[in-house]
C-alpha cells in the first residue's frame, strides 16, 4: 500500500503544473457532480421502492379483507341447512344403514334441489353447492347433465381434509372434484361436516365449490407489474389461485409459485436466478390464506432507470465541457509559466538575451516583469563582466608588451646566436633562434584569434626547445589534417597543453616518453588533443581536477591547475558552456585533454564561421 502511494506521488510530482492544473480542474467537478448523481439517483431509486412496498402492501391487504369476507359468507351459507328441519331429515334419512343403497325419491331431490338452489340465488361466484349424505348420494343445484350423483369421493384428498376437521370448516385449494362431468372444471371450495343438532351425529357434508372468478372479480382493479405475479395460497402454501404478467416466462412463474412464504405478514427482498424481487405476504389469521405479491423491482424502477440513464446524459455533457474549460483554464494560465520556464531553461545555457512578454497585472505578470527585469541585468553584468575580463587580460598583454622592446629582444638574441655560431656551438644556436621565434608569436601578434598552423608552429617552437633539454626522452608527434590548418583557434591554446603533459607527465619518467597533437572535424567542430603517455593520474586525482577548473581560486595562492583554468575559462567566456576542457586518464597510462571548438576559417582577411 505505501509502495502504491509512493508510485502516485511520484507520478504526480513528475507531472507539469498544467497536468497537474488540469487533473486538479477535472476531480473539482466530476466527483462532486458523480457523487450527487448517484446519490440521487439512490436515494429516488430507494424512495420509489418505499412507496411501491408501502402502496402494494395496502393492496394486498385490501385483498385479502375481501377475500375474508367472502369467506366469511360462504362459512354462513355452509351452516344454513342446520336450520331447515326437512333438508335435515333427508340427509338423516340416507345417512343410516338401511338406505345405503337407496336413491332419493322425486319428491326428496327436488325439495334439495329448491333448498340449495334458494341458497345459490343471486351468488355467481358459486358454481355449485353439495350436500353429501353418508350413502355417497350427491344432493346438488347443478344441472343433472353435469353431475355423476353416485361418485365416490371418500377416496378425495379434500374429503379428508374435512373429516379430519370433525366439523370445523375448511378452504379446499384448487382441485377437480370427480363428480363433476367436466373435465377442466378447476375450483376452490368452502367445506365442512354436518352433524346432528341433538346427538352430534355425522349424518352428511356440505361443500360449496366457488369459481376462481372470485379472484379475478377481486383483482380485476389490480394493474400487475411488468414480469410480475400474484399468488393466494393456504398455510400449506397450497394453490388456490395465481395470477401473473403476460410477459413473465412460465418456468419462472413456477420458481415463484414454489417459494415458500411464512405464515405472517411481511415485505422482504427476494433474488431469484439473478433477478430481484419486492415480495409483500399479507396472511389472514381467520381465513389461514396468503396473498403474496411479487413486484420485479426492475419494473419499479424503470422511471428511475429513465431518470438515471437522463441523468448520465446530462452529467456526462456537463463533465465533458467541464474538461473542455478544465483544459482551455489550464492552458491559459499556465502557458505564460511554460513561457517563463522556457526562457529560464535558455537563461540557464548561456542565452542571456531573454525576455517573456508581460500579459496580465496578476502574480504571474509580476514574475515575468521580475524575470526580464533579472535577465536584463544579468545579461548586463555578464556583458559587463566579460569586457572587463577581456580588457584586464588586453592591457596586462599591452602593458608587457610595453615593457619589452621587441627589436631590442631580437637584436640581443641573435647577438647571442651569432656567438654561438662563432664558437661553433648549434645546440645553443638553435635554442636562441627558437625561443626568439617563439617571443616573436607570444609578444608581436593582438590578435585573440589565430591560424591553427600558427599554434601549431609555436607549439613546435616550444617543443623544439624542450627537446634540447630533454634530448631522446622527449618525443613529440603531430597528426594534423591538411585542411584544417586555416582553422581559427584562440592564441596560445595549446602550449599550455603540451607544457602540463612535460612537466605533470612524461618528464617525471626516466624513460621520457610521447606527446601527441592531433587536430580533427567532427562535423561543424574543431576537437584538438594534446595526449601522452605518462604518470597519468588516479581517478580522485583527476576527479578533484575537473573540479578545480570551476571552483573559485583563493586570492593570492598559485596551485597546480592554473593554467588548465585559464584555457577552461577562455573557452566558456569565447564559445559558451558547452565548449569546456575535456580530459581523462589512468595511472601509469598517461593523460588525454581534449579542446572542442566551433570551426571558423579566415578567408581574404575576414573570419567565416563554417557553420554558417
Amino acid at each position: 500500500m505505501n509502495h502504491r502511494k509512493s508510485n502516485a506521488v511520484t507520478f504526480y510530482t513528475h507531472l507539469g503544473l498544467r497536468s497537474k492544473m488540469l487533473i486538479i480542474f477535472i476531480l473539482i467537478l466530476v466527483i462532486p457532480l458523480s457523487l450527487q448523481g448517484i446519490l440521487t439517483y439512490y436515494e429516488f431509486s430507494a424512495s420509489v421502492e418505499r412507496r411501491s412496498a408501502d402502496y402494494s402492501t395496502q393492496i394486498v391487504g385490501q385483498i385479502n379483507r375481501n377475500l375474508d369476507r367472502t369467506l366469511l359468507e360462504m362459512q354462513r351459507l355452509s351452516l344454513m341447512p342446520l336450520y331447515d328441519t326437512q333438508v335435515l331429515a333427508i340427509v338423516k334419512k340416507y345417512s343410516q344403514p338401511q338406505f345405503a343403497l337407496t336413491r332419493p325419491t322425486l319428491a326428496e331431490m327436488e325439495k334439495m334441489f329448491l333448498y340449495i338452489s334458494g341458497s345459490a340465488y343471486n351468488r355467481s361466484e358459486v358454481k355449485g353447492i353439495q350436500i353429501i349424505a353418508n350413502n355417497g348420494f350427491i344432493f346438488t343445484n347443478v344441472d343433472s347433465s353435469m353431475m355423476n350423483f353416485y361418485a365416490d369421493v371418500r377416496q378425495e384428498d379434500w374429503f379428508r381434509r374435512v373429516q379430519v376437521a370433525d366439523g370445523a370448516w375448511v378452504v379446499i385449494p384448487q382441485h377437480q372434484p370427480n363428480y363433476y362431468n367436466e373435465s377442466s372444471s378447476q375450483v376452490f371450495s368452502v367445506a365442512r361436516m354436518i352433524r346432528e343438532p341433538d346427538k352430534n351425529d355425522v349424518i352428511g357434508m356440505i361443500k360449496i365449490d366457488l369459481k376462481l372468478d372470485v379472484f379475478r372479480q377481486i383483482l380485476s382493479n389490480v394493474k400487475f407489474e411488468e414480469k410480475g405475479s400474484m399468488l393466494v395460497v393456504n398455510e400449506r402454501n397450497e394453490l388456490l389461485f395465481e395470477e401473473s404478467s403476460s410477459n413473465l416466462e412460465p418456468g419462472f412463474a413456477k420458481t415463484l409459485r414454489d417459494t415458500k412464504q411464512p405464515n405472517e405478514n411481511a415485505v422482504r427482498d427476494l433474488v431469484l436466478n439473478g433477478q430481484r424481487f419486492l415480495t409483500i405476504v399479507d396472511y389472514s389469521d381467520y381465513s389461514g390464506l396468503k396473498v403474496i405479491d411479487f413486484i420485479p423491482v426492475d419494473s419499479l424502477l424503470s422511471e428511475t432507470k429513465k431518470l438515471r440513464n437522463f441523468t448520465i446524459v446530462i452529467a456526462v455533457i456537463f463533465v465533458v465541457a467541464a474538461i473542455i474549460l478544465s483544459f482551455i483554464f489550464s492552458y491559459h494560465l499556465s502557458s505564460p509559466l511554460i513561457r517563463l520556464k522556457q526562457k529560464m531553461q535558455l537563461l540557464e545555457r548561456g542565452q542571456f538575451n531573454q525576455s517573456v512578454p508581460v500579459m496580465s497585472q496578476d502574480e504571474i505578470g509580476q514574475l515575468s516583469r521580475g524575470f526580464n527585469r533579472m535577465a536584463e541585468e544579468i545579461n548586463h553584468l555578464i556583458k559587463e563582466v566579460y569586457l572587463i575580463g577581456l580588457r584586464e587580460k588586453e592591457a596586462e598583454l599591452a602593458a608587457l608588451q610595453s615593457q619589452i622592446n621587441p627589436h631590442f629582444i631580437y637584436n640581443t638574441l641573435e647577438s647571442i646566436n651569432m656567438k654561438a655560431l662563432e664558437r661553433e656551438n648549434y645546440e645553443v644556436s638553435d635554442m636562441v633562434s627558437t625561443l626568439g621565434q617563439l617571443m616573436r608569436y607570444t609578444v608581436d601578434q593582438y590578435d585573440r584569434l589565430v591560424l591553427l598552423k600558427e599554434e601549431l608552429a609555436s607549439v613546435g617552437s616550444y617543443a623544439k626547445i624542450q627537446q634540447l633539454r630533454y634530448g631522446d626522452r622527449l618525443r613529440i608527434i603531430f597528426d594534423i589534417e591538411p585542411d584544417l590548418e586555416r582553422s581559427l583557434v584562440p592564441k596560445l591554446l595549446l602550449q599550455p597543453l603540451v607544457e602540463n603533459s612535460i612537466f605533470h607527465g612524461v618528464g617525471d619518467k626516466p624513460e621520457g616518453g610521447t606527446i601527441w597533437i592531433s587536430a580533427v572535424r567532427f562535423s561543424d567542430d574543431l576537437l584538438l588533443t594534446v595526449r601522452d603517455d605518462g604518470i597519468g593520474m588516479t581517478e580522485s586525482e583527476v576527479e578533484r581536477l575537473r573540479l578545480s577548473l570551476t571552483s573559485p581560486l583563493p586570492d593570492g595562492e598559485r596551485k597546480q591547475g592554473v593554467a588548465l583554468r585559464n584555457i577552461n575559462q577562455r573557452l566558456v567566456l569565447m564559445f559558451g558552456s558547452s565548449y569546456e576542457l575535456q580530459f581523462d586518464g589512468s595511472p601509469d597510462q598517461g593523460m588525454a585533454f581534449t579542446i572542442t571548438i566551433p570551426i571558423t576559417e579566415r578567408m581574404s582577411g575576414d573570419v567565416q564561421n563554417s557553420a554558417g
